[in-house]
């Protein structure tokens, strides 16, 4: 696919920090990409979360579909792209693809996706949390370009069918962002985390869709949730976070992990 000016890109090779064990992608890693991907682009178009905050307004993230095609290696050149459409005045549909950094200007060939992702960002008002339509506060331009199909609504479980495991985790500074509360990117650490024993070392994560609900906020406890069902090489689990203080839903997750046999280069007998 040749890029296009409504697509922004980002190239670089793949961190040393993007990897866990066995050399691995960390799934929270690919949420700070997309999140920066999309702001710098936000930033040229003038909607960045710093112009909004100007108008009383923050940019928060309804959901994420996320699926991982094929394991990435350290230092392979990569391509971030972005791109993002308004859906009925109502929400921004903001896509993401990770692709091997070839030449798009002089192959015939479409660079097959590493990664892909969508999500639905809305606009809210700062004081009260309650969204707001984007015509009055977006330009013009970017409330004209081609129109998009709505990414599906990812629907949350009613409740989890059984609780295989659960813990709780403090909120630490570290995990706030800008809005003061706990951004995207750590509610995916909460959910892996919570996976007992051996788990995350025997599989890894290849699809991952996320339903924020409420925020976390700072001196908050969640507690982490999961139920497990195995088959075959597959394990999918579901996940429900919630403020330990009152009980109430703060995001829901449902991940599809394969088994891996991949060994880490430095792990040493003893």
């Amino acid at each position: 696919m040749k890029n296009k000016p409504e697509i922004f890109s980002h190239t670089f090779n793949l961190p040393y920090s993007a990897l866990t064990i066995g050399g691995r992608v960390k799934m929270d890693w690919l949420l700070n990409v997309f999140q920066d991907v999309a702001s710098t682009q936000c930033h040229y178009q003038k909607v960045s979360g710093f112009d909004m905050a100007e108008k009383g307004l923050k940019w928060v993230v309804a959901q994420y579909r996320i699926q991982i095609h094929k394991s990435i290696d350290w230092m392979t050149p990569v391509m971030v792209q972005t791109w993002r459409a308004p859906w009925k005045n109502l929400y921004e549909v903001r896509q993401f693809r990770v692709l091997e950094n070839i030449d798009l200007e002089h192959t015939t060939r479409d660079p097959k996706p590493l990664v892909t992702a969508s999500s639905i960002w809305i606009l809210i008002k700062a004081t009260n949390n309650r969204p707001v339509r984007l015509m009055p506060n977006m330009p013009p331009s970017l409330m004209t370009c081609p129109r998009q199909e709505p990414v599906e609504l990812i629907k949350p479980p009613a409740g989890l069918t059984r609780i295989d495991h659960e813990c709780s985790f403090p909120v630490h500074f570290l995990d706030l962002d800008l809005n003061e509360h706990v951004n995207n990117r750590v509610y995916v650490r909460w959910a892996q985390e919570s996976l007992p024993g051996t788990l995350n070392f025997e599989y890894t994560p290849v699809t991952c869709d996320i339903i924020y609900q409420k925020e976390a906020l700072p001196q908050d406890t969640v507690q982490s949730r999961v139920s497990m069902n195995f088959k075959n090489d597959l394990l999918f689990t579901d996940h429900v976070i919630a403020r330990q203080s009152s009980a109430e839903n703060l995001a829901s997750l449902m991940f599809t992990w394969k088994r891996t046999d991949t060994k880490s280069l430095f792990h040493t007998k003893k």
